[in-house]
C-alpha cells in the first residue's frame, strides 16, 4: 500500500507532519528521498485541500444556522415589543 493511498485516512495532524516532512525531504534529503517527495507532494497538497474546503463548508453552515437562529429569534422578540407598542 502506498502512502499516497493511505492519505485519506490519514489525521489532519499525520497529514501535517508529513506534508512537512515532504518539503523538507524535497530541499535535503537524497536524490531517491527527493524523488519520492515531489512525486507525493501534489497528492498531499490535494488532500490538504479537499479538508480545507470541508471546513470552511462545515463553518459556513454552522454560520448559516446560527444567523437563522438569530432572526428567528429577533423577529419573535421585534414582533413582542411592536404588540406591546400598539395596546
Amino acid at each position: 500500500m502506498s502512502i499516497a493511498s493511505k492519505l485519506p485516512t490519514m489525521t489532519d495532524a499525520e497529514l501535517t507532519t508529513l506534508h512537512g516532512n515532504t518539503k523538507r525531504l524535497i530541499g535535503g534529503g537524497t536524490l531517491a528521498q527527493q524523488s519520492a517527495a515531489v512525486a507525493l507532494l501534489p497528492s498531499i497538497a490535494a488532500e490538504l485541500a479537499v479538508r480545507s474546503d470541508a471546513a470552511a463548508a462545515r463553518r459556513a453552515q454552522a454560520l448559516a444556522t446560527r444567523r437563522a437562529g438569530k432572526v428567528k429569534l429577533g423577529s419573535a422578540v421585534a414582533g413582542g415589543a411592536e404588540s406591546r407598542q400598539v395596546t
